[in-house]
């Protein structure tokens, strides 16, 4: 016999380069499962954000007279639809105080407010702005040519910038106009 033998099967550098390619295909899976819970992530604080914002108008639609600021809801109409003395109005520089109030629609619209900012910061992971100690900010400010409040939240972001490295940060802002319905 004259035996010639060949061999059949994988060569190393075969099996090597395999391993290779399997490896860069399990880390690029690997990263993306990290970007997408990143994403993720930031997609339910921002969505805190504007649920809590949003709340916050319907705490505003159940009491008009601290949207206005005046003590009944026969006093809206004195103020010829001007939200410049809200109770409502809130800078962010201080946690708002009933101790002030000298009315329910005051002591409300306090009370509404300080519960949307404990669900803001309870409900959003990164309740820091980037740089800072800051907690998220959030405003409320009349804007008296429009007669309407403009709701404002920013947070920190969650997803670094690809070439500096820091959390960006975000915003989400609206007004609310209030209406009144007939025969109020």
């Amino acid at each position: 016999m004259s035996g010639i033998s060949r061999q059949r099967g994988v060569s190393l550098i075969e099996v090597m380069v395999a391993v290779v390619i399997f490896s860069v295909a399990v880390l690029g899976i690997a990263l993306l499962q990290l970007k997408g819970a990143q994403y993720t992530k930031q997609s339910g604080v921002r969505t805190v954000a504007v649920l809590q914002a949003r709340s916050l108008a319907d705490a505003m639609r159940a009491n008009p007279a601290g949207v206005y600021g005046v003590a009944k809801m026969s006093d809206i109409a004195t103020m010829n639809g001007s939200v410049s003395n809200s109770y409502y109005a809130y800078d962010g520089s201080s946690q708002p105080s009933t101790s002030g109030c000298g009315d329910a629609a005051c002591t409300q619209a306090k009370k509404d407010l300080l519960a949307w900012l404990k669900q803001l910061q309870n409900g959003t992971s990164s309740p820091v702005k980037s740089g800072s100690n800051t907690p998220v900010v959030a405003t409320v400010k009349p804007n008296a040519g429009l007669g309407t409040l403009t709701v404002t939240v920013n947070w920190n972001g969650l997803i670094p910038n690809q070439t500096t490295g820091t959390t960006s940060d975000e915003s989400y802002q609206f007004d609310f106009q209030p209406t009144l319905q007939t025969g109020q």
